[in-house]
């Protein structure tokens, strides 16, 4: 009689268990890729800051020019901006 119930907290121990190892690969996925991206921010944030001294230096960004539109820090030639006032979808007026 105790031998059915004994089998059947194994059972529910084992699912348990291995639903905390899905769970706990998971989420070191999950913190790798934060790790990753916390990774290439930091190098972002170097990049700008010795730019940034650079043009200090030099007092100039003419020297710079090359370097800046490589890494993609270039302002653009020209902006467009849309009027979006009329351009909402309206139900016909009857």
């Amino acid at each position: 009689m105790f031998l059915p119930k004994i089998n059947y907290v194994w059972a529910i121990n084992l699912i348990l268990f291995i639903s905390v190892v899905v769970l706990g690969i998971e989420q070191a996925g999950r913190g790798a890729e934060i790790s990753n991206l916390e990774n290439k921010i930091e190098e972002a944030q170097v990049i700008k800051r010795d730019l940034s001294e650079e043009i200090f230096n030099n007092e100039s960004e003419t020297k710079l020019t090359g370097n800046i539109e490589n890494l993609g820090f270039v302002k653009p030639s020209s902006v467009y901006y849309f009027k979006t006032e009329n351009t909402f979808a309206s139900l016909p007026v009857r």
